[in-house]
């Protein structure tokens, strides 16, 4: 009988000497878990012996706090908060272990005052609040996929906050709350820890043992990761010649070893698996812990690239499908087609038919797999010589899927004057179904469907961008300016100017966008527009910031935009890639600046401060002027929009007030913000 054995069988007996006895062997036992001691103390509770399990606890804590094992003494007085109603005694004796513990931290003070341990109602609370502010401790390395690793430089627990440098960006501040959600713990066993304490090593694990250098960055990172993340991190311990190389040796090792499990298709990602845990096994047990659509998902995949184990998995697959067919008929129809490809052996409850028969035909909608959604609209068909085809229009004004839209369409070619019509209809009410016209616009930017490409329609298609979201990226594509251009070549002058109209009337349409559109349209019907050169007035000091700005975006942020965006398509799907999304949608307002910047550069006036007019208000003058009502003085200056700076009363000269005020004399009266003015002095502001 094992010494815990023991212990229960005394507890049983309510023999609490004989327990206190074993408990002392038991405490001299280093080899046994907490867990062990606190569920000792739980059964007592249950018998009512709760002083009992307090003495045996506050015996175990004393024994760790002698021996200087500070964290288990921690987890010790913690649980005996359970027991006890009062808890400042345990609240001191929690505050002395953690300053030991901790006692190299500048900040242990702060965090034990902002945490509530000694003060605050709920003791469970505030350690949890106190352990978070230790884990986020100055020195504490942390790493985020968008800036790499990153150590905390300075800590603030009373705001909640911190601050991090990371490798691609100092001194980034963050909320806890954030910070949680972000970023990962990295202990000094992670790769990225030793990359940033000691490369050399890594370097030479690189050379001798390269096979090992990649599992403990798989280890690490624990998430499946993609060739071009592993050589990403490989940077810097592998030379960039080398690298190609390097990978394409290891890759070979990686995809027979025994503990790395290598998934995908086309995109291969690796993930490293526990020692002890072949890939068989842990193939299942993943399959196992996973909910049912992913389960589907993994035995697809198992399908193409571990038959046995997709066999072993027969049984498991036909009692998931039998019990899918009420809950979500279109997955219970995938797993039954997947079998039948693979296992065509097992027995199913059901059958294509009878889902078909139960379930309405959308269910074909929200299947995952595209062959055999090919197969059940192909069945759809024959089952239904007379009414396949509208069936199929309510699937495709239904579906969300261009996938299925594609199949459907290849379907619907056979009846011409249907497929026309459902187009007729999306064309129409673009607003209503947003899927569908995204799917048509993709169609015309791969070159079909070249009738609706037509003068007629181009007001529609640039109305659609204030009514549909998410579509701007695929419009661009599809009304490309060579299009465009050949548009207007075939379109008459009254085409031409509802055209013009519906440009100018958008408000989702970028600026640099209508001004393209504008100079075509100006080229086949100059009559249409006529051209309005706005003059930007500058002083020479805001022309040279905006020619530095210029060139900065240019040359900086534009180049380092290009690379965000290299690397944020490496995340994985650009649909759900946050990171990507992002950076083009930088990388469009970046684009927009520099147009908005040339454009402005080339209608420069210079200021010139020796030809200023100041007998009236022009731009480059400064000019005083008495309230009538009360006599109170304001000033304005008046320059250009680059030098606007309020705080100083300098105006822009494109300004409501600047409006108001240009060409006045001395002696003239105007309103302004409803009050009267007299204009008493006009200088030269330069």
């Amino acid at each position: 009988m094992s010494i815990v054995e023991k212990a229960l069988t005394a507890i049983s007996k309510n023999d609490l000497e004989t327990l206190d006895d074993i408990w002392t062997d038991m405490v001299l036992d280093e080899q046994l878990p907490l867990s062990v001691f606190f569920d000792i103390a739980d059964r007592l509770k249950k018998k009512k012996q709760t002083d009992h399990a307090l003495l045996l606890l506050d015996m175990l804590a004393a024994h760790y706090e002698s021996s200087n094992q500070h964290r288990k003494a921690i987890a010790v007085y913690r649980q005996t908060a359970y027991f006890r109603k009062e808890s400042s005694g345990i609240r001191k004796k929690l505050s002395s272990l953690y300053k030991k513990l901790y006692k190299n931290s500048d900040h242990i003070d702060d965090y034990i005052n902002a945490s509530g341990l000694l003060t605050a109602d709920s003791l469970f609370k505030a350690i949890t609040k106190l352990d978070e502010y230790l884990d986020y401790d100055v020195g504490q390395y942390f790493y985020f996929e968008r800036y790499g690793l990153g150590t905390v430089v300075e800590a603030k627990p009373e705001k909640q906050e911190i601050i991090v440098d990371f490798e691609k960006k100092k001194h980034h501040f963050l909320t806890l709350d954030i910070a949680r959600g972000l970023l990962m713990k990295i202990g000094p066993e992670h790769f990225l820890y030793k990359k940033a304490q000691n490369i050399d090593k890594l370097k030479q694990l690189a050379a001798e043992q390269s096979t090992d250098l990649v599992l403990l960055l798989l280890r690490s990172m624990k998430d499946p990761m993609t060739p071009a993340q592993i050589k990403r991190h490989l940077s810097g311990i592998v030379e960039e010649k080398n690298i190609a190389g390097f990978w394409e040796r290891v890759r070979k090792i990686l995809e027979k070893h025994a503990h790395i499990r290598v998934t995908g298709k086309p995109q291969k990602t690796y993930t490293a698996i526990e020692p002890g845990t072949d890939r068989s096994e842990h193939a299942r047990k993943t399959f196992s812990e996973a909910p049912p659509r992913e389960q589907y998902t993994l035995a697809e995949e198992y399908s193409r690239t571990m038959p046995d184990v997709f066999s072993a998995l027969g049984p498991l697959l036909v009692k998931l499908g039998n019990s899918m067919v009420r809950k979500d008929p279109g997955l219970a129809l995938d797993i039954l087609l997947l079998c039948k490809r693979h296992s065509p052996d097992l027995a199913f409850d059901y059958t294509l038919e009878t889902i078909l028969e139960d379930s309405d035909t959308s269910v074909v909608q929200t299947m995952r797999t595209p062959a055999h959604q090919k197969l059940v609209l192909g069945y759809i068909v024959h089952q239904n010589p007379k009414e396949w085809h509208t069936v199929l229009k309510k699937l495709l004004f239904g579906s969300i899927d261009h996938k299925l839209l594609d199949q459907i369409g290849t379907h619907l070619v056979e009846k011409p004057e249907v497929l026309h019509d459902c187009y007729r209809t999306i064309f129409s009410f673009p607003k209503q179904y947003p899927h569908q016209y995204r799917w048509m616009l993709k169609k015309m930017q791969d070159g079909e469907l070249s009738e609706y490409l037509q003068p007629a329609y181009l007001p529609r298609m640039i109305d659609s961008l204030d009514q549909v979201k998410g579509i701007k990226g695929t419009l661009n594509k599809t009304l490309t300016l060579e299009r465009f251009d050949g548009i207007m070549a075939r379109a008459n002058s009254d085409d031409a100017d509802r055209i013009l109209k519906t440009i100018n009337n958008s408000t989702a349409l970028e600026e640099y966008r209508k001004r393209d559109f504008q100079r075509i349209i100006e080229h086949h019907h100059p009559s249409l527009l006529k051209k309005v050169q706005t003059e930007v007035f500058s002083t020479e000091a805001a022309l040279l910031k905006k020619k530095q700005e210029l060139a900065h975006l240019l040359e900086v942020e534009i180049p380092q935009n290009k690379k965000e965006i290299s690397r944020a398509r490496e995340f994985g799907d650009l649909s759900e890639n946050f990171e990507y999304k992002a950076a083009k949608e930088k990388q469009s307002q970046l684009l927009e600046k520099v147009r908005v910047l040339q454009s402005d550069l080339q209608q420069v006036t210079l200021i010139d401060p020796a030809h200023i007019d100041t007998s009236r208000i022009t731009v480059g003058t400064r000019v005083s002027l008495v309230r009538v009502s009360d006599g109170k003085v304001l000033d304005y200056t008046i320059l250009g929009r680059w030098d606007t700076d309020l705080d100083k009363n300098i105006i822009s000269n494109e300004a409501p007030v600047a409006q108001v005020l240009l060409t006045k004399v001395c002696g003239d009266r105007v309103t302004i913000h409803d009050e009267e003015y007299e204009i008493t002095h006009i200088t030269s502001a330069l």
